[in-house]
């Protein structure tokens, strides 16, 4: 009890330290996470401009892995394994798909790739467009490696680019929560 009662004092007395310039002082964590977080976000942003409505995006997505002992279906790592989904505003609907289970993946709007896409120009309030898929699956299907997954989060990016559409990225946890719906 003493250890997380000086810990807490000697976040305290960080807090309280003027900063640099005069500037005054800011709440923050011990090791400064939120600080960082917002920072990170602040470098990345690029203004209005960048969130307009796009007419082609290349997503590449990683296999994963959540059989990981006795951290079964809770505790998961990216695998150096690969799906790249390029989706284009077109005229007409099509999609193509090459590599692993080609012949057995649907190719009309019941494919995962296209649910995520749907459910992203959902989220951003649009009407989705007529869309033309390329799917590269690198990725086996039925094997534990989140081709499934991969697919559906992979839909989900590429229709929030092409929607120009951002989500919140710091404790709102958006994307997690319209892969989990699908």
């Amino acid at each position: 009890r003493e250890e997380s009662q000086s810990r807490l004092s000697i976040t305290t007395v960080i807090d309280n330290v003027p900063k640099a310039g005069g500037e005054s002082p800011r709440t923050e964590y011990p090791f400064e996470h939120e600080r960082k977080m917002k920072s990170r976000l602040i470098s990345c942003a690029h203004g209005e401009d960048d969130l307009r409505e796009r007419t082609k995006v290349v997503v590449k997505v990683p296999a994963t892995s959540a059989n990981l002992g006795p951290g079964f279906d809770a505790v998961g790592m990216a695998v150096d394994m690969w799906s790249e989904f390029t989706v284009e505003r077109s005229e007409e609907f099509a999609i193509v798909c090459e590599g692993e289970g080609s012949h057995d993946i649907p190719l009309d709007e019941t494919n995962l790739v296209c649910f995520g896409v749907a459910a992203a120009f959902k989220h951003a309030g649009k009407g989705l467009p007529i869309l033309k898929y390329h799917l590269i699956n690198r990725i086996p299907y039925a094997r534990g490696l989140g081709s499934s997954s991969a697919a559906i989060v992979g839909g989900l990016i590429a229709g929030l680019v092409l929607a120009g559409h951002q989500l919140k990225t710091w404790g709102a946890e958006e994307l997690l929560n319209m892969a989990a719906d699908i």
